[in-house]
Order: structure tokens, then sequence, then C-alpha cells
């Protein structure tokens, strides 16, 4: 008998000690590189041993999977809440909170953006067997089902002419490519808190969202 799915926000529950090591790894492979990267640095950077990180990580493959893992399901999670806030509004509204939730995602989650969006583009660098095959494309599909859903927000806006009758598919790959684009230009500063960063999140997908509204 097939069990469903847990949402995003209980698979995001990770031990404690779990979640050190995953965040550790984030910070490890966006400083220096997947290849440049060992588990021993990883521990060291938790003060840990480098048995401890294997004890629940088999291999550096399997620390960079778990981290393509979090960061697509921290953005899971925040598209829900955005869904469920924006319930019975018009698809250009919920467009731009999905959107949003999305912007705020990757700067509050920074390092984790920068290394899936490192590792989608030097994966073929990367030995992969095929259970690790297997389990990317799976986590390929948490990125694949973002975009399809934008997609639809994209196909319900015009249909309700919220939205302008622009070609479906190049509206929805322009708005994620431009709001992942952050990953590139943007840089934590200590100063900035949680509102700056939401504001900044607004502001970007404003200036993104403006050649699609009606």
């Amino acid at each position: 008998m097939d069990h469903p799915e847990k949402p995003p926000a209980d698979r995001l529950r990770l031990p404690a000690a779990q979640l050190r090591i995953v965040d550790a790894a984030a910070e490890a492979f966006m400083e220096r590189g997947y290849d440049a990267t060992s588990v021993d640095e990883v521990a060291t950077r938790i003060g840990a041993t480098k048995g401890a990180v294997y004890y629940s990580y088999r291999s550096k493959l399997d620390l960079f999977l778990a981290v393509y893992e979090r960061g697509m399901l921290l953005l899971a999670d925040r598209v829900q809440e955005a869904l469920a806030a924006t319930d019975g509004a018009p698809a250009a509204e919920r467009l731009r909170a999905v959107s949003v939730a999305h912007a705020r995602n990757i700067l509050d989650a920074f390092t984790y953006h920068v290394v899936i969006q490192n590792g989608v583009e030097h994966r073929r660098q990367m030995a992969l067997k095929d259970a690790d095959r297997r389990r990317l494309a799976e986590l390929d599909e948490l990125r694949s089902a973002h975009e399809e859903l934008v997609h639809t927000l994209v196909l319900a806006g015009q249909q309700d002419r919220s939205l302008r009758p622009l070609p479906t598919r190049l509206a929805t790959r322009t708005l994620i490519g431009g709001v992942v684009g952050i990953a590139i230009w943007y840089r934590p500063r200590p100063d900035q808190d949680d509102a700056a960063r939401a504001e900044l999140a607004e502001q970007v997908v404003a200036v993104l969202l403006g050649g699609l509204l009606a």
C-alpha cells in the first residue's frame, strides 16, 4: 500500500545534529565549490569528527544531495504558505505571492540556492552511480514542479486578463530565471535584517512582473 508523501514542512524537520551538518556543507560548497570541499572540512566547521558526518551521510555526494533537497523543500514550504494566504485571489496576485516567496527563500537560504545552481551547472563532472542519478532526478522533479506551478498561474492570469497574452513558457521561464538570478548578484550583509530582505524580494518581483501585468 502506497503512503502519501510527507508535506515539505514535515520533511524539513531534521534532527539538530543533521541540520548542523547540512548547513555546514552548504556553506562549504558555496565558499569552496564541490570539488574543493572535503568531508573533513565539513566536520571541522561543526567541531565534529569525520565519522560523525559519515554516520548521517555516506559520502560528499550524499551531502550535496541533502543540501539540494533541503533547499528545494524550503522553497516548496514557503510557496505553499503563499498559496494558502492568497487562496481565492486573482491569478496575478497569487503569482506575485509565489514569486516573492521564491525570492525571499533565496535571500534567507542563500547558501543552499547558490549550491543548487552550481550543482545543476556542474553535475556532469560528478561521479554518479545509478542510485545517485535516480535521487538527483527525483530532486529535479521538485524544480520542475515549481515551474509547472508558475506556468499554471501564468495561464490563469491570461485567462482572467490580469496578465498580458505573452507566450506562457517564455513568461514562466523569464520570471523564474529572474528570481533565481538573485543567487548570482546578491551578497548577504550583516546589517540586512529580515525586513530588509523582505523588501528586497518585493522590489525584485515588482521589476520582473512589470512586463507581465496587464
